[in-house]
């Protein structure tokens, strides 16, 4: 009965190998590859072959003083060089993205985009962090808050009064603005300094509806709720200012924050309700160790001050 060959344990080639075989493989010669690697040369000669054992073939020729590359080494050299480019760009992009200069960061929202300082900061931020990817996703308020937990949003943007158990979450006011009636200029309220929003229940209201997120729809719902009525609803509008200028062509009134309006319009009128003043929050993770995060969150306080 033939003798069974023990078994031989393959460790594997290693990133210290190819990083090996190149510099020799440009140096053509040991000692000048071992002084540039800063190893001695004995420990390279054995590093390389070990790496031919492990790969069944010879890659280096070795003659009195000099080295040559085989045909399999040769063409095992362009792939390693390409291998290892690789892998310095990966090195640099993981130590970018440990920095916060790359990566990803996910802003959910509503229409709460276009309010306070967040347009700004998001401006600030893609001008400061240009390889991070800034993506901002629509969502209703209690999926954006799912969303958050479950760790598909960074941050989200908020009122104050749908963020509902707080453990484990960090909350930042980014603004508070009184809400407001804007009408067509023509509209018997511009008469008026004030408003209850009971007074307007016989109105056509109009909206911002931006896709999979309807919160300004929800919210308005919400505000007519608490003055006794049902809101009767008429277009809705992509955007806040496609919803002032279908305001202004007498398309339905609309309930805003203040804060939102284009400083000195004459678009439409803005009139002053007895709503309690709208809070929007910044919300995000306490546990969340986002570099691109940290950042923003960094650029929100010194905006909001």
């Amino acid at each position: 009965m033939a003798r069974r060959r023990p078994a031989v344990h393959r460790r594997g080639v290693e990133l210290r190998h190819l990083r090996y075989f190149a510099a020799v493989a440009e140096a053509l010669s040991f000692s000048r590859a071992a002084e540039k690697l800063r190893v001695a040369q004995p420990a390279l000669s054995r590093q390389i072959r070990d790496l031919e054992r492990e790969m069944g073939t010879q890659l280096l020729e070795r003659g009195h003083g000099r080295v040559h590359l085989t045909d399999a080494g040769r063409v095992f050299q362009a792939h390693v060089l390409r291998l290892l480019a690789q892998v310095d760009i990966a090195v640099t992009a993981a130590q970018e993205a440990a920095r916060g200069h790359e990566g990803r960061l996910v802003i959910s929202g509503d229409w709460q985009f276009a309010v306070g300082p967040i347009p700004a900061c998001i401006r600030t931020f893609r001008e400061k962090f240009p390889r991070v990817e800034v993506d901002l996703t629509e969502l209703p308020f209690l999926d954006q808050i799912e969303a958050l937990r479950a760790g598909e949003a960074h941050l989200c943007l908020v009122p104050r009064e749908v963020i509902g158990a707080r453990e484990g979450l960090e909350i930042m006011t980014i603004l508070r603005s009184p809400l407001v009636v804007v009408t067509p200029v023509n509209h018997p309220l511009t008469a008026r300094r004030d408003v209850r929003l009971s007074e307007l229940e016989d109105e056509s209201w109009a909206w911002i509806d931006s896709g999979r997120a309807r919160g300004h729809r929800t919210y308005m719902i919400q505000q007519c709720r608490l003055a006794g009525f049902a809101p009767k609803f008429t277009k809705s509008s992509p955007s806040l200012d496609s919803l002032l200028t279908h305001v202004a062509s007498g398309g339905g009134i609309s309930l805003v924050p203040d804060c939102v309006l284009p400083p000195g319009t004459t678009q439409v009128h803005a009139v002053a309700t007895d709503c309690a003043p709208i809070e929007i929050c910044a919300i995000w993770r306490h546990d969340e160790t986002s570099r691109p995060l940290l950042a923003f969150v960094g650029l929100l306080r010194k905006h909001v001050g």
